[in-house]
C-alpha cells in the first residue's frame, strides 16, 4: 500500500465527521491534507437567549506523507508534508521534526487561537493532530520520540480551554501505528485503514 492509497481510504472514512482539504498549505509549506472538525454544545433556559452555557470543540488534522523513495542524504526540511510527486527530500526523523514545529509554532497560535492572545470565549478544547503516513519504517528511536512527544497549552488558567497536540506515525510497511500519549484513543481508528 502506498501512501497515496493509505491516505485515501483513512480521508474517505473521515468525509462523514470532518471537512477535508487537499494539498493544504500553510505557513508556506504544503501538506498532502488537513482534516477539521468542530462541534459546540449549549445550554438554555426557554429561549436562546437565556443562555446558561456554551462550549465549542475542534480537531485539525494535518497528513504529511514520505514516499518510500525519499532520499535522506538530501535537504531533511524540503517540504516535508507534499505528496509524493514533490520533493521527497525528508527522513522519517526530519518530518517528525517537522511536525512537531508545525504544531507548536502553527497549528496552535493560528489554527486554535486565530492569532489572538487567546481562543474565542467559549473555547473548551483543540486537539492539534500530525499524521505522518510512512512508506519505509521508522528506526526505534523515532518510534521511542512519537511515544514520548507531549504538548499542552491550557489559557487562562483552562477559563478558556485548552490545546492538545498528537502525532500518529503510520508505519504501511510493518502495517502498525504508533502514537504519542494524547492520540492512544484514535489510534485504532488509523490502524483499521491499514
Amino acid at each position: 500500500m502506498t501512501s497515496g492509497d493509505y491516505l485515501e481510504k483513512i480521508l474517505d472514512r473521515m468525509t462523514s465527521t470532518h471537512n477535508i482539504t487537499r494539498n493544504f498549505t500553510a505557513n508556506g509549506k504544503t501538506f498532502a491534507a488537513h482534516a477539521l472538525y468542530e462541534a459546540s454544545s449549549e445550554k438554555y433556559v426557554l429561549s436562546r437567549k437565556a443562555n446558561l452555557w456554551k462550549v465549542s470543540e475542534s480537531e485539525h488534522v494535518l497528513f504529511m506523507t514520505l514516499p518510500e523513495n525519499a532520499d535522506p542524504g538530501t535537504d531533511p526540511g524540503a517540504n516535508p508534508g507534499a505528496d509524493s510527486d514533490a520533493d521527497p527530500g525528508a527522513s522519517p526523523e526530519a518530518l517528525f521534526e517537522e511536525a512537531g514545529r508545525v504544531i507548536s509554532d502553527y497549528m496552535e497560535p493560528v489554527l486554535s487561537r486565530g492569532n489572538e492572545k487567546y481562543p474565542p470565549k467559549d473555547h473548551m478544547r483543540t486537539f492539534l493532530t500530525a499524521v505522518l503516513v510512512l512508506e519505509r519504517s521508522p528506526g526505534p528511536e523515532l518510534i521511542r520520540k512519537v511515544h514520548r512527544y507531549r504538548f499542552d497549552k491550557s489559557y487562562l488558567f483552562s477559563l478558556r480551554g485548552f490545546s492538545q497536540g498528537r502525532i500518529i506515525v503510520v508505519d504501511l510497511p510493518s502495517k502498525k501505528v504508533y502514537t504519542s500519549p494524547a492520540a492512544k484513543d484514535v489510534a485504532a481508528f488509523f490502524r483499521q485503514a491499514l
